[in-house]
This record gives structure tokens, C-alpha cells and sequence, in this order.
């Protein structure tokens, strides 16, 4: 029951998040073909200063169909739609609007708080894993038909990475929907550490894969071959201590 329970409050917004990735994905070859025709007016474009090198970088990453792919699905568009979504899942929890009686009905039934939480994470990251991995598949498949190719395996890898990455900004919107009864604190907090670590990272110089959301777009892996196991072993952990707190926060909270 609880399983199921936790599905029906999440399932509307699980599903908008997989309805706009799917749609997204499927644009992403066909983008390909049209990037390749606006390419050759990139060379009238200055380059001699820092921001003209991020372009050029940019451009000669898109001239491959595999770093196009990766720099304008991966790098882009799933890391950034894939944290609204796993935020906006996170927020509103369990104790959201109390007085309805839904959240109070969940936490009386004869089971511990803890589990209540545990099944409620879980289920949202069975969510976040789907949303994370079934639109990326939708490339490799999609490819021959626009003359392309692209491996299902490295979809694969960097779906996981997003996923595995990406679940502290879940966990922490889901520790703070323990401490505040509303939807809008929780979405409002954990989008605003999200978007501060995304703009830290864009003033990092030299390209040096450091920061959640390089290694939510497996750089390393995309340029050496390498998996980032040290910064995904960091967001493994950073993630089950804020799901633990959260549990322990529901667990000793005064309704």
C-alpha cells in the first residue's frame, strides 16, 4: 500500500518530466542535422578572446555527431530538465499541507516513519532512474534514421551518471520537504543550490572536469573513456546522508 500510495502522489509529475525528456530526445538528431548547416557560419565568429574559445570549443565539439550528442543532450539538455524534475519530486513530501490529513493518514499507519520515508525515496528514485535512462536510449535508437550512429552502452553510462550524480539535488529537496510543510521552500531552496553549483562551475577556467554537473554528464568518460568514480562515490555519498537525515527528521518530528 505504501508503495503504491507514493506512486500516486508522484506519478503526475514523474510522468510530465518523462513526456518532456522523450520529446526533447527525439528533437536531439534532428537538431544535429540542422546545427550541421548553420556550422560553417561559425568561422566568421571571433575567437581570440576567452569567450570566443568557449564557442570554438563548442562548434568543434558539434561537428561530431557523438559530442553533439553528448554536449547538447547529456551536457545540456537531460543534466538540466532531469534536476528540475528531481527537485520538483523531491519537494512536497510527506508532510506537505498537514492539514489535508493525507500526510497524517500515511505517517499513522502501523509501520515506522522511517520506513514511510525510505519507501517514499525509493519510489521517486525508481522514477528518476526511468526518467533518466529511457529517453537517452530513445537516441541510439532514433540514429539510423537520420544517418547516424550512436551507442546504446554510452547511453547507457551517461544516463546512469546523471541518475547517480544527480540524486543529492532529490535527497536534499527531500530533507528539506521534512522541515517545511509547503511545496514552494523546498523547490525554491534546492533550485537555487543547484543553480549556484551550475554557475561555480561555468567559472571554472581551463575546462577542468570538476563540479556535479560534469560529473552528471560523465566528462571524463566522454573524453578518456574514464568514469568519474570519485565524484559519483561523492554523490552516493552526500545523497544517502541527506536521505538519512530526512528519515531521522520525519521520525522525530511532533505532528
Amino acid at each position: 500500500m505504501l508503495w503504491r500510495k507514493s506512486w500516486l502522489e508522484t506519478r503526475w509529475r514523474f510522468l510530465a518530466g518523462l513526456a518532456l525528456l522523450m520529446v526533447v530526445a527525439c528533437g536531439t538528431p534532428l537538431d544535429y542535422r540542422a546545427t550541421q548547416q548553420l556550422l560553417p557560419l561559425a568561422s566568421a565568429i571571433d575567437t581570440s578572446g576567452p569567450f570566443g574559445q568557449r564557442i570554438k570549443a563548442v562548434v568543434d565539439l558539434e561537428r561530431d555527431y557523438r559530442g553533439f550528442v553528448w554536449w547538447q543532450w547529456f551536457r545540456q539538455n537531460l543534466s538540466q530538465i532531469w534536476t528540475t524534475f528531481a527537485v520538483l519530486l523531491g519537494s512536497g513530501g510527506l508532510i506537505v499541507n498537514p492539514s489535508g490529513g493525507a500526510p497524517l493518514f500515511m505517517l499513522s499507519m502501523p509501520v515506522s516513519r522511517g520506513r514511510v520515508a525510505w519507501i517514499r525515496a525509493a519510489t521517486v528514485l525508481a522514477e528518476l532512474l526511468v526518467l533518466a535512462i529511457v529517453p537517452s536510449l530513445v537516441i541510439p535508437i532514433l540514429s539510423p534514421a537520420f544517418g547516424q550512429r550512436y551507442s546504446a552502452g554510452a547511453a547507457l553510462v551517461h544516463g546512469g551518471c546523471v541518475f547517480v550524480a544527480g540524486a543529492m539535488f532529490f535527497s536534499l529537496a527531500f530533507l528539506l520537504s521534512t522541515s517545511f510543510a509547503d511545496l514552494w521552500r523546498p523547490l525554491l531552496i534546492a533550485s537555487a543550490v543547484a543553480l549556484a553549483l551550475a554557475l561555480a562551475e561555468q567559472a571554472v577556467s581551463g575546462g577542468v572536469p570538476v563540479g556535479v554537473f560534469r560529473v552528471m554528464s560523465g566528462e571524463t568518460y566522454f573524453r578518456s573513456g574514464h568514469l568519474p568514480w570519485l565524484g559519483l562515490l561523492f554523490s552516493v555519498a552526500t545523497a544517502a546522508a541527506l536521505l538519512y537525515a530526512a528519515s531521522r527528521n520525519i521520525a522525530r518530528r511532533d505532528f
